[in-house]
């Protein structure tokens, strides 16, 4: 049975077929063929959420153009401006632009509440809620634009005394802010325009309106064009109540004046609530500017811890207001969503002026930043994502439902019922006993926050006999204390960690360290027992102590710094890679304390740099490999942290560590000419994911090196250059390791020269001789997308990419059906795929992995090489372009794109969680959990967070797999 009829039977029983036959109906009256799919969605929204049966009676249309397009893959903001831009008239038609934004929301926010029915399909809130955040972005942008376009023709044109026009911002607040935004909400608003300096210019000539008539007349069409009701609806219900001096302040203001209002009459609700503000339409780039100037009012220096008081205040007092059983509101009730927000704003609030590193306008991604920089721990951090994302995820239930912006539960058992079975629980009663648990969780943790933390005396003789314990080497109590302590249990070998942590004396948990700081043994097993992986956590500790030998001075930094003890132990429970890397090089722990924030290329290029000069000219070749270790090293670490902490995206990673590879190319290909006496005449070509700039963590580096040097003994004396030039980048070190090299992408493969003349390339390839049969293969063309001058002589590098374009793109693709025959030999004879039994999933080189995605983007490439904007080796600005172009259809597209971004981020958590370059998904793995955790899954009611990301994988490279084949025009087998 498909699945939107599965489901909505599931879900709605009989009423399933009575919902499938009135939409069949109402398609007739239409004139429009009933299709299938669309009838079994009409049924899924109208038994899940019967406020939408009316919507659906009203506009079945809406429900034929959604399964045509299909609701399994997330849309951007992108996205939503090319589709409103093919649905919607010229600016001058008011009317039409009115119509398309109420057709366009409507669709898109049905498409969401389908895309939240289904389980484990990459649609959990925080991804549907962003989506939403940028659908309303874009529909705001549309607005603003048609009232400014009627403004401008009506009154004129704003400018300031310099004569330049100007620029004005809407301000997106709260859930809109955060990019978190719920299917009922307002969005809520504050609107700034630059200055009231200037005047109002109509055909050259000055106007007697002030900038703020003309910008107050311009708020006033956006607000009426969004939330005035029609026949079609409204687009967005907008709340400006936020904006200085609320309801009473004027609808627009100028930066300064609300600089001035804040300076003088700001109060700490609007503290929290600029936390949150975020350029939503308009002049994004101004409105950036304009956050700049209100940040000193939301950004104190001063620690003040009293701020959690008055934070936990405003929820009492909101909650006093609230006219109905603050039990039944999922917002403002006890251990609701408010709360988890005030949780993360408040530490924000105390913190976020000294450390810029915990702002954000996003709940779960503060609760990241908060997490990696100590100030929760890593289960605080996990208990308050995943009840967040609980109560989302029903709110948004019971707002689809009920057709209301309600965050209460609906008092009718039956809809109670059907609520529950669209989040996978059998029956109300399961869903209220995990409402329970959830809500006293979030309770907890927000009322730690504001009470004295004074420890009990029971808690003290707990901490004293474990002491006394490891004091006396008895593993048995030891054990049986973790036992009762800690989460999920212990281990023997948790027992032993903890044991070796307390062997000296001057250890972590030993007698002398206990004694010189009093707080610091109950502060690290606290954060070891809130560690991802408790056991991780504590073997990287004790394996770096041991090593460290004398280690009081790091015992009192820890001490110190209770912040400091949270990000170590919460990064050896989160990564056995980084961990790894810090236990070898103790050093390295260093960034967690002072790194510099999220790196970028240009950094990576600056550390190399710095440790080349510290060797002051010294021409030691060990010396010179160890500073390339200790740059790559620190480089990784802070990768891989700002990673972890969510402050890089996968292609940010993928640009610095390519950066990375780079640098230490060029840095050993000048040492490795620099013996030699030469200057110049060798090219380092990358190719592959070097070539593209997309390395991972554990990527091999992709390379062939050409010369043009016509002496006799070029050759040779190039060859040993290049040779030596892969030492010095791969040989083992004490510093680290070095990299892994593959050069098997070189002329004639793995059988060809390491190192060949341009002469040799030239003619190998057949460069500008059209009578010539060229001697690459189409495999060999395919690969020189790829090709890109990474190191070395830059005017030769140029020569050679230019026969490699030649190569690549003037011959056109080859057949599709010999490009499918070679993916189909690499997934058979080279993917450690199993389909059955305990099945195991290769996410590069298996069904629908990223070779598909690579494939079918290299043949457009090929097919449409004369096009200039399809030459890149980046795959996803060539599958941008391609779109762009029309050479990529969109339900292609999609599919594609979010596959590789999918796959990608797969590919690089897998490394930094485990420290393996494996490539491998297999079920039942033990390392699959946390992995699943990391790539956004959780455990619940439809299956635990493994069964999800193992389903997400599946569809995900199904959808991948279809789209590959349909843009090479071949039948699914």
């Amino acid at each position: 049975m498909k699945p939107f009829r599965a489901l909505a039977e599931a879900i709605g029983g009989e009423a399933a077929e009575e919902a499938r036959r009135r939409f069949i109906e109402r398609v007739r009256l239409l004139n429009e063929r009933p299709d299938e799919g669309a009838a079994d969605l009409a049924a899924l929204l109208s038994c899940a959420y019967p406020a939408l049966a009316q919507a659906i009676d009203a506009h079945p249309s809406d429900v034929l153009v959604l399964a045509r397009q299909g609701t399994k893959t997330t849309r951007d903001a992108r996205a939503y401006r090319r589709l409103l831009s093919q649905l919607a008239p010229p600016l001058e038609d008011e009317v039409g632009v009115r119509r398309a934004l109420r057709t366009f929301a409507r669709r898109e926010k049905m498409r969401v509440a389908a895309r939240e029915l289904m389980p484990n399909a990459g649609s959990e809130v925080d991804i549907t809620a962003r989506e939403l955040s940028d659908l309303a972005d874009t529909c705001l942008g549309t607005a603003l634009d048609e009232a400014l376009a009627w403004a401008e023709r009506r009154f004129g044109l704003p400018v300031n005394r310099q004569g330049a026009r100007v620029p004005l911002v809407v301000i997106g607040m709260g859930k809109l802010g955060g990019r978190e935004l719920n299917a009922g909400s307002d969005v809520d608003l504050i609107i700034l325009y630059e200055t009231d300096d200037g005047e109002i210019r109509l055909g050259g000539a000055p106007t007697e309106q002030t900038l703020h008539e003309y910008f107050t007349r311009v708020a006033q069409r956006f607000i009426a064009t969004l939330e005035e009701a029609t026949d079609d609806g409204v687009v967005w219900r907008v709340d400006m109540r936020l904006r200085p001096e609320g309801s009473r302040g004027p609808l627009v203001n100028a930066v300064a004046a609300a600089e001035r209002y804040y300076e003088t009459w700001g109060r700490t609700w609007e503290r929290a609530a600029l936390v949150r503000a975020r350029p939503s339409a308009g002049d994004i780039a101004f409105g950036k500017r304009a956050l700049d100037i209100l940040g000193p009012f939301v950004w104190r220096r001063a620690v003040d811890p009293h701020l959690a008081d008055e934070m936990a205040s405003l929820v009492r007092r909101a909650r006093a207001e609230m006219s109905g059983d603050p039990k039944q509101d999922l917002k403002l009730g006890p251990g609701g969503i408010r709360e988890v927000e005030f949780f993360a704003q408040s530490l924000q609030l105390v913190w976020g002026g000294r450390d810029p590193k915990v702002r954000s306008t996003n709940t779960l991604d503060a609760l990241r930043k908060l997490r990696a920089r100590g100030l929760v721990t890593d289960r605080e951090g996990r208990e308050m994502a995943d009840s967040y994302l609980f109560l989302r995820r029903l709110e948004h239930r019971v707002q689809f439902a009920t057709g209301l912006q309600t965050h209460a539960l609906p008092e009718d058992p039956k809809l109670q019922d059907r609520l529950a079975r669209t989040l996978g629980f059998a029956s109300r009663r399961d869903l209220m006993k995990d409402l329970d648990r959830v809500r006293q969780k979030v309770s907890q943790r927000f009322h730690a926050l504001v009470e004295q933390d004074v420890a009990d005396g029971e808690g003290t003789l707990d901490h004293n006999r474990l002491f006394a314990a490891l004091d006396a080497s008895d593993e048995p109590i030891v054990l049986a204390w973790l036992s009762a302590h800690y989460p999920g249990g212990a281990s023997p070998d948790l027992s032993r960690h903890m044991m070796a942590l307390a062997r000296r004396p001057d250890a972590p948990l030993g007698g002398a360290s206990r004694d010189r700081y009093p707080t610091f043994g109950p502060t690290l097993l606290e954060a070891l027992s809130d560690a991802a992986d408790p056991e991780q956590a504590a073997r990287l500790l004790a394996t770096m102590f041991t090593r460290l030998g004398g280690s009081s001075g790091y015992v009192r930094a820890l001490a110190e710094d209770p912040g400091a003890t949270r990000r170590l132990v919460g990064l050896f429970g989160a990564s056995a890679f980084l961990g790894d890397a810090v236990v070898g090089h103790p050093e390295l722990a260093d960034r967690l304390l002072f790194g510099r924030g999220a790196p970028r290329p240009e950094v990576a290029r600056e550390v190399l740099k710095e440790e080349i000069a510290a060797l002051r000219g010294e021409r030691d070749g060990d010396a010179f490999v160890g500073a390339l270790r200790r740059a790559k090293g620190r480089v990784l670490m802070e990768v891989g942290l700002s990673d972890l902490a969510g402050e890089l995206t996968t292609r940010d990673c993928t640009l610095i560590l390519s950066a990375l590879a780079d640098a230490t190319l060029e840095e050993a290909t000048r040492y490795a000419l620099e013996e030699k006496r030469l200057a110049s005449g060798l090219a380092v070509i990358a190719m592959g994911k070097l070539g593209g700039r997309e390395i991972g963590y554990g990527s091999d580096l992709d390379l062939f090196f050409v010369y043009d040097d016509a002496s006799d003994d070029a050759a040779e004396r190039y060859v040993r250059i290049a040779q030596r030039v892969l030492r010095l980048v791969s040989m083992p070190h004490g510093e680290g390791a070095g990299y892994e090299l593959d050069t098997r992408l070189r002329p004639s493969g793995s059988q060809g020269l390491l190192v060949v003349s341009l002469d040799a390339f030239r003619r190998y390839h057949s460069a500008g001789e059209a009578a010539v049969e060229p001697r690459a293969e189409d495999w060999e063309r395919q690969a020189l997308l790829k090709a890109r001058t990474c190191a070395g002589d830059v005017e030769l590098g140029a020569r050679v990419r230019r026969i490699a374009e030649n190569a690549a793109y003037e011959r056109g693709a080859p057949p599709p059906e010999r490009v499918h025959h070679l993916r189909m030999r690499m997934e058979r004879e080279l993917a450690g795929e199993r389909r059955s039994g305990r099945a195991r999933y290769d996410m590069k080189l298996g069904r629908g992995g990223l070779v598909d995605v690579e494939f079918a983007i290299q043949w457009l490439q090929m097919k449409h090489g004369g096009d200039a904007r399809m030459r890149t080796t980046d795959t996803e600005s060539a599958l941008a372009a391609a779109e762009s172009a029309g050479y990529l259809e969109a339900q292609n597209a999609s599919p594609l794109r979010e596959g590789y971004r999918f796959l990608r981020r797969l590919e690089q958590r897998l490394r930094v969680l485990h420290g393996t370059s494996a490539q491998l998904l297999e079920q039942g793995a033990p390392g699959l959990a946390p992995l699943a955790r990391r790539m956004g899954m959780r455990d619940g009611p439809w299956g635990s967070a493994t069964d999800g990301l193992l389903s997400r994988y599946l569809s995900i490279t199904g959808d991948v797999r279809a789209a590959y084949l349909s843009v090479l025009g071949l039948k699914s087998p």
